[in-house]
């Protein structure tokens, strides 16, 4: 009986670790599986993260790259402009201005129409863009003390665009002192009234015109003085008025204007 016990002892024991041989292998199995794929998990998750990191990277870097190429390009036309002004400066000598002995003065109106186009795809890229940089106002000086009328014209258009600048006022200023063009003169007059600073050195020039400058210039200047006249200069355009030749044109107008604005003030 007893070695019957140990017989299915025996057997049951060997059963036993038999079971275990065959079945624990795909348990350990499974257990060292796991940390790969958690690994691959985790890079694949890192994957997805440094793309998700680069694509918002990119994203903000795409503005200022493309802001570096606007600028670029901007620079670029601008430059292309620039050297078409200098070489319409020499246009009677490169061609762009045709000669004609008969006509001395075809060049000249050709080249001022070539310097007025070119001024107004300037000032078109710079109020489009907003860019009122040092080199667009020192091309601005620089065409509003041309000796062509039309240049001058567009000069001040694109002066009266741009933000104050005391400088280029200056510049117009010392320009107007020999102007002979009347339409150019009531022009800066009406951009002259907006810099308080230039106000004397403004008043001194217009004081200067009515008394020497050309029969149309002066003319102007006394109509167009009316718009300037406030209690701090009314006496020194009274006092001119007072020397000028009565029966000259120049000094009714500017009688009239002194006395409109007087009425004015007085309502």
């Amino acid at each position: 009986m007893f070695k019957k016990f140990i017989v299915v002892l025996a057997l049951v024991v060997g059963f036993v670790i038999m079971y275990y041989q065959i079945f624990q292998p795909e348990k350990v199995a499974k257990v060292t599986t796991t940390p790969d794929n958690d690994i691959a998990t985790t890079l694949d998750n890192a994957s997805i993260s440094n793309k998700a990191n680069e694509k918002k990277q990119e994203e903000t870097q795409a503005p200022s790259v493309m802001q570096t190429e606007v600028v670029k390009g901007f620079l670029q036309q601008r430059q292309q402009l620039l050297t078409q002004l200098d070489e319409i400066e020499d246009c009677e000598n490169n061609g762009l201005c045709s000669t004609n002995e008969q006509d001395p003065k075809q060049a000249m109106f050709e080249q001022e129409a070539l310097f007025v186009k070119t001024l107004k795809q300037l000032q078109e890229m710079h109020q489009t863009k907003q860019v009122f940089d040092t080199t667009y106002t020192e091309t601005i000086g620089k065409y509003l003390a041309s000796s062509l009328g039309r240049v001058q014209l567009q000069a001040i258009d694109m002066f009266a665009q741009q933000p104050q600048d005391e400088s280029n006022a200056e510049i117009l200023i010392n320009a107007l002192s020999d102007s002979y063009d009347s339409k150019v003169m009531a022009k800066a007059m009406s951009v002259l009234t907006h810099y308080p600073k230039q106000q004397e050195q403004y008043e001194n020039m217009l004081l200067k015109t009515l008394t020497t400058g050309s029969f149309y210039v002066s003319r102007t200047v006394a109509k167009e003085v009316r718009h300037i006249l406030n209690a701090q200069n009314i006496t020194k355009f009274e006092a001119l008025a007072a020397t000028l030749p009565e029966k000259t044109a120049k000094a009714k107008i500017l009688k009239t204007s002194i006395d409109d604005y007087k009425r004015d003030k007085s309502n």
